[in-house]
């Protein structure tokens, strides 16, 4: 008889955990984070919006791993108490756990992992850098036709199909890095076949051509459009002075006509200074107009390329004359919509503190476009008309923190534009559709 009521009552208490699922309250339990990140101080609030009778049979455990008899047990990287409109966990040192909300005290309704991060802090950019960009490889940008002795256009490159976007590595299995290199080899061979070794995605080719006589410059060429690196001007985000690490522009640098990602050889930024602006306009995107400074005082190497800006060292410490101190960094879920400022130089090297508003803000996005950012400053409206080139990677700040950098210019509105969040540049720094002017050479 005891048997039956137990699976009686297993059963009813079944039934009524399912029909709870079907509420709206339970819906808000169950749609609790799976993952949540917490910078050490920090607070946060799990609201349970739920009868007190069910409330109170729920408990958040943390689930601590299984302690040695010879250690000494350690306390956890948060603390959990219950408060009236539920719990509140609060962060007390580096660590993640996990979190799991139980029924009755051994019925598991939720797990959640919680990570506790430690306050960092940075020196803000704003700085206004020159950017010198040496590929891994001669890239293939263009077809420049070779003029025949009878007036005929001929492009052996293509015709042995090299494609625009290939990364040309090698020539008869020597490495090249430079334009002129490549140019040597042509002029030496003549019209001998050569061997082109090609990155083209993730495939490695070989691909023989025979250079032609040009007519109209009197050289041997193979009919190619290319070019070994890129110059230009943008903004730096931030600099780490505990480890001189720098990140700058919020995205990655590509060539402007493949679209493909620059792979790095080698380069280094400068200083620079914003000699004019050209406004930006719906449909026609702005930007500054600046020379590289050889008496500023930044100066480093770049080491990465990447979806998330670029990356590397600087010889000596970088300061912000805005901000005299560190300023701590804000994690994307600090990140709210409200107020803020950006950092930008408009002329010669002098940062300035421009009023912007963050109108929205993606959690969840790690593509660069997080954050939807409008420009309400009159004076920087009035100079640049919004966001400009050259202003990518100048830092968003709010409630004194840096949150993120400007990345891009909503072309049909240029004081609007996308924002990235500090988790996503941080990711990259080493230790773990920004186009630049450049000038092409045909051979």
């Amino acid at each position: 008889m005891s048997s039956r009521i137990r699976s009686l009552t297993g059963i009813l208490l079944s039934i009524f955990i399912i029909g709870i699922c079907f509420t709206p309250q339970a819906h808000s339990l169950f749609s609790l984070p799976a993952y949540q990140k917490m910078v050490v101080g920090e607070s946060s609030n799990i609201f349970l919006n739920l009868p007190e009778q069910l409330k109170s049979k729920l408990q958040i455990q943390v689930m601590t791993p299984a302690q040695s008899v010879f250690a000494a047990p350690q306390d956890p990287p948060i603390t959990i108490s219950k408060s009236p409109a539920g719990y509140e966990i609060m962060a007390l040192k580096p660590g993640k756990v996990d979190v799991r909300l139980n029924l009755l005290g051994y019925i598991p309704i939720k797990s959640m992992a919680i990570e506790s991060i430690p306050t960092r802090r940075v020196v803000a950019g704003g700085h206004s850098i020159g950017v010198l960009l040496q590929s891994r490889g001669i890239m293939v940008v263009g077809y420049a036709p070779v003029l025949g002795s009878d007036g005929q256009k001929n492009y052996p490159a293509r015709d042995q199909g090299v494609e625009i976007g290939d990364l040309i590595q090698r020539v008869d299995g020597k490495s090249l890095a430079t334009e002129n290199e490549l140019a040597n080899v042509i002029d030496t061979k003549k019209d001998q076949e050569i061997i082109l070794t090609v990155k083209r995605a993730n495939r490695n080719l070989s691909i023989p051509i025979q250079a032609a006589f040009c007519s109209e410059t009197n050289r041997f060429r193979i009919g190619l459009y290319v070019r070994d690196g890129v110059v230009g001007v943008g903004t730096l985000s931030f600099w780490d002075p505990d480890t001189s690490e720098y990140a700058a522009l919020g995205h990655i640098i590509v060539d402007a006509d493949t679209k493909q990602g620059i792979d790095v050889l080698r380069g280094k930024i400068v200083s620079a200074s914003v000699q004019s602006i050209k406004p930006g306009k719906p449909g026609q995107p702005g930007e500054k107009i600046g020379i590289f400074d050889s008496e500023g005082k930044i100066e480093g190497n770049i080491t990465k390329n990447c979806y998330f800006g670029i990356f590397g060292k600087t010889e000596e410490a970088v300061e912000n004359p805005l901000s005299e101190y560190t300023m701590e960094v804000a994690y994307a879920h600090q990140v709210k919509v409200g107020k803020a400022q950006i950092f930008t130089v408009v002329n010669g090297s002098d940062i300035e503190k421009f009023d912007v508003q963050i109108e929205k803000v993606y959690q969840n996005r790690e593509d660069g476009k997080s954050m939807v950012i409008r420009v309400v400053d009159p004076r920087l409206l009035s100079l640049t008309g919004g966001i400009i080139q050259g202003m990518s990677g100048s830092p968003i700040i709010q409630d004194n923190k840096i949150v993120g950098a400007i990345t891009h210019v909503f072309l049909n509105d240029p004081a609007r534009g996308y924002g990235i969040f500090m988790d996503n540049m941080l990711s990259e720094m080493p230790g773990e559709n920004y186009e630049i002017k450049r000038v092409s050479t045909n051979y």
